[in-house]
């Protein structure tokens, strides 16, 4: 017993020996001592006027490498100001940056200087999901750990600058300036207290880059009904020029890990939906979006300002759902105005069946892993031919995805699926000349 002790404690001391870990305990103990707070986080001033999330705890751990203006936010006037401030509302008070907000969930809170000789390098913020959650002792508690984190970080920095490890920044003349001194440090810490926010900051740069030049396109890939052999609709899928040159499904998933997912998918949406303009009258759109984006109020008014009626929702299969009530709700008021559900990657994964059975799509489509081979594989054949029973006994219609030969094809007929889409049928590209489908289909 007293080795295992000793073994602890010799644990505790390096960990509490490493600032890494300090300060990461420190946030999380923010959260600890205040019972109101769900959320902290420590920002740090950018090269730009630009602060970012550097470490965080509690609900907000997720939003590391999120930006907040330095004129547009409650963090930024306290950076300029050298002051303690705190917002009971978030949606009232004109000295947030709302939008941010919003995303995070923030309601209220409180945000404190974290101060050096040389001048406010970060903020310390507390955060909570509801208005009016802190009070005066709230602000006390917070202004004391902040303190005790800027001494740590200060002495930090000292180290590190008497090994050169960080100098004032050479963009600001190389005169030791303050604001040099504060660049280089925040740049420091940032790397101290979370490895890797340096990539995250410029991954999130470059998503922030393609939403404001809008650097993608639209394409679109038809949907050809097995019976008629006809097109009966498209699905809108993004593409990226880059750089970097990579699949679109990359460029989404550093979208959402640097907490730009929703506004990325909302961005791609609006631009397939602008496709209506030349898509005929007798033709769906698929548009592909995850669980939160479907539950984000932009998307809903952006899906019933165009088409509903002729809008099907394609969830991705992905990314798990935390709050099926609140998915059911709003897929509920979708549904009310005629957007159509389609479940994706259906048999890629649990969660593609746990959606079918908490969600009842109007449509299921079998992933196209599933779809590879099936003409030579029983394997595959026997769960094709389930799915197409249990969903036309449930009243849903079902997708073929990725057939790339006519014997796919052939054999997906043959099953009862009810629709085809792949790159035998017809490639993804513009309008109209992607309702232009591959080739010749004799009608069943």
């Amino acid at each position: 017993m007293e080795i295992a002790a000793e073994q602890s404690r010799a644990v505790l001391i390096d960990e509490l020996s490493d600032p890494t870990v300090l300060l990461q305990r420190m946030v999380d103990g923010l959260v600890s001592l205040v019972p109101n707070a769900d959320g902290a986080a420590v920002e740090l001033l950018d090269a730009g006027n630009l602060l970012y999330y550097a470490t965080a705890g509690g609900y907000l751990a997720g939003s590391v490498g999120t930006r907040v203006a330095l004129h547009h936010s409650l963090s930024g006037s306290a950076l300029r100001s050298g002051s303690v401030l705190r917002c009971d509302d978030t949606d009232t008070d004109p000295g947030v940056d709302r939008l941010t907000c919003r995303r995070l969930g923030i309601r209220s809170m409180i945000c404190v200087p974290l101060m050096r000789p040389a001048g406010a390098f970060g903020v310390v913020k507390l955060a909570a999901r509801r208005p009016g959650a802190f009070s005066s002792a709230d602000v006390t508690i917070c202004e004391a750990v902040s303190g005790t984190l800027a001494v740590l970080i200060a002495a930090q920095a000292a180290l590190a600058a008497s090994t050169g490890k960080w100098t004032s920044d050479p963009r600001d003349g190389g005169d030791g300036s303050q604001r040099g001194e504060v660049d280089a440090l925040s740049s420091f810490v940032s790397e101290l207290i979370r490895p890797g926010t340096r990539e995250t900051q410029q991954s999130r740069r470059r998503i922030e880059q393609v939403l404001a030049d809008h650097a993608f396109t639209v394409v679109c890939q038809p949907i050809v009904d097995l019976r008629s052999a006809k097109v009966v609709g498209v699905e809108g899928l993004a593409r990226f020029a880059g750089p970097p040159a990579r699949p679109p499904d990359h460029w989404f998933a550093e979208a959402r890990h640097v907490g730009l997912g929703d506004e990325l998918e909302l961005a791609a949406v609006s631009g397939a939906l602008e496709l209506f303009d030349q898509l005929p009258r007798e033709l769906v759109l698929t548009v592909n979006v995850s669980p939160s984006t479907v539950t984000n109020p932009a998307l809903v008014d952006l899906i019933l300002a165009h088409h509903p009626t002729r809008t099907v929702v394609e969830l991705t299969e992905h990314l798990r759902v935390d709050d099926y009530a609140r998915l059911r709700g709003t897929l509920a008021t979708l549904r009310r105005r005629g957007v159509k559900l389609s479940i994706d990657d259906t048999g890629a994964g649990f969660a593609s069946f746990s959606h079918i059975v908490k969600l009842s799509p109007e449509c299921i489509k079998l992933d196209r892993e599933l779809v590879s081979g099936i003409d030579i594989d029983p394997v595959r054949q026997a769960l094709g031919h389930a799915l197409v029973a249990f969903a036309h006994a449930t009243g849903a219609t079902v997708i073929a995805e990725g057939i790339e030969t006519a014997a796919e094809l052939d054999a997906v007929s043959a099953l009862g699926f009810d629709y085809g889409q792949g790159f035998h049928l017809g490639r993804p590209g513009p309008l109209p000349g992607a309702l232009d489908i591959s080739r010749s289909m004799t009608p069943a």
